[in-house]
């Protein structure tokens, strides 16, 4: 008897304590490349652009004044993994697409990977690691992924060119005469939703990269029939888009600027038919979520690298430090985060490091440069004087707060916009005298000290 007693003291505390752990959060982080302030918004045109992501966006917090560390793939994507600003590392753009062995991010620790340290089994595939982060990260990243053991292809295939392909410069786009069932973010979409479906003894960090929005914006006719170009509602652009600007801030207009201009909607729809074609491929990861039996202990992100504008200041892609290039969705949901709730207040896709790290209850990382958004979540309306710093280059840079964008160029040029009354950002303040004070109280968010840029790898060309 006495020996059946001790044998329970002994047992009852282990299984007391397995009762009490409770299990790991998982991750499904969701990246879009190049997906604009557009995804969201219900009137730009008479169909949803992104159904799926808005019907997601109700189980979570949704932050509607998201902004990108740096308003290109590259160093976007290296600054939200690494938790490091593009003046901490000095990677600025997308030609630099290799690191020397001293380099910072060679001695730093990826989002991902330190989720791998914490006992979490690594799955991503599709577009998510860029060109320099990938290779402070090395060769292998992911545990588990699609392309595991082949090279993924890297071109979507494009329709016949006498069956509806048109080019402008870098601008492609048309309907493929294919199902989006052959296409490669669908088939991405797939495979992550398999793994969503299936139990995992371990808890697991699910990365996914989706290549559209980005151009070419070849994908199947049905989406282009929802944004039939007569249709879109964008606002027209300002007679003079230079007007108010610094001399050295303008942008040099494009060869093909009136023909850009003359089918602007045409552009803007293709583009919304990739948007439309990418949101298909969230709510397929996310089906998979709702239906396996991940999804009560799974923490949710869902966002943009970059933005993308339409001729606004004559930028026809992404790049600049303006609202168009720099807004990007971003919506959080998970255990313990409420429903339905929206925060208006800035932030910066820099903050998802220590953000995961802290909902998924692992140690914190230091020497991060971003925040949690822990008090954020708790309450959207928390106070938050912390402004979103987009960075474009060495040493010139964005702050955003609740109203205000300030711009400050390497040689001093500035633009200033109140989103209050300016949200198409066409009035430049920046030389008001009453604009002298604002601009001094967002001037002591700039980075104290700017990395020299990284030199570009021997023959690189970097990626887009």
């Amino acid at each position: 008897m006495k020996t059946r007693a001790l044998l329970f003291l002994l047992i009852a505390p282990l299984v007391s304590g397995q009762a009490a752990a409770a299990p790991k959060t998982n991750v499904l982080l969701i990246v879009i490349d190049d997906q604009n302030g557009f995804a969201g918004r219900t009137d730009v045109a008479p169909q949803s652009v992104t159904p799926q992501l808005d019907r997601f966006a109700k189980s979570g917090m949704i932050f509607a004044n998201a902004q990108c560390a740096a308003p290109v793939c590259n160093p976007s994507r290296t600054a939200f993994l690494s938790g490091l600003r593009p003046s901490t590392t000095g990677i600025y753009d997308n030609s630099q697409d290799s690191l020397p062995k001293d380099h910072l991010l060679m001695r730093s620790i990826s989002l991902p990977t330190y989720f791998r340290d914490q006992g979490y089994h690594l799955a991503g595939a599709g577009k998510v690691f860029s060109s320099a982060i990938a290779a402070a990260a090395g060769k292998r990243i992911w545990t588990e992924t699609l392309e595991l053991g082949r090279k993924a292809k890297k071109h979507a295939p494009a329709p016949p060119e006498d069956e509806g392909m048109n080019a402008i410069g870098k601008h492609a786009w048309g309907p493929l005469y294919k199902s989006k069932e052959e296409m490669e973010d669908w088939k991405l979409a797939g495979w992550a939703a398999e793994f969503l479906t299936k139990p995992h003894e371990e808890p697991f960090f699910l990365a996914c990269g989706i290549v559209k929005p980005h151009t070419p914006w070849y994908v199947p006719q049905e989406y282009f029939d929802l944004f039939p170009p007569g249709s879109i509602t964008v606002p027209d652009l300002a007679a003079d888009e230079n007007a108010g600007l610094p001399e050295s801030a303008r942008e040099k207009t494009h060869k093909t600027e009136a023909e850009l201009v003359q089918r602007r909607k045409e552009l803007i729809s293709a583009y919304l038919a990739s948007s439309r074609y990418a949101d298909d491929c969230v709510g397929r990861i996310l089906k998979g979520l709702t239906d396996g039996p991940n999804r009560e202990h799974t923490i949710i992100v869902i966002f943009g690298d970059n933005g993308y504008e339409f001729g606004e200041k004559h930028n026809w892609s992404k790049g600049s430090l303006r609202e168009g290039s720099a807004h990007v969705p971003l919506i959080i949901s998970g255990p313990g985060i409420a429903a339905q709730q929206t925060c208006t207040h800035p932030v910066s896709l820099l903050d998802l490091y220590p953000t995961l790290v802290e909902l998924a209850g692992l140690p914190a990382k230091a020497g991060l440069d971003g925040v949690s958004l822990m008090p954020l979540l708790k309450n959207p309306a928390a106070a938050w004087d912390r402004p979103a710093l987009t960075t474009a280059g060495f040493k010139n840079h964005a702050l955003r707060n609740d109203r205000w964008r300030y711009i400050r160029y390497a040689d001093g040029a500035e633009e200033l916009y109140d989103h209050t009354t300016d949200p198409l950002e066409r009035s430049n303040l920046a030389t008001k005298p009453k604009s002298a004070k604002i601009k001094a109280d967002l001037q002591q968010w700039l980075p104290k000290h700017d990395e020299p840029r990284n030199p570009d790898s021997a023959g690189g060309k970097g990626e887009d």
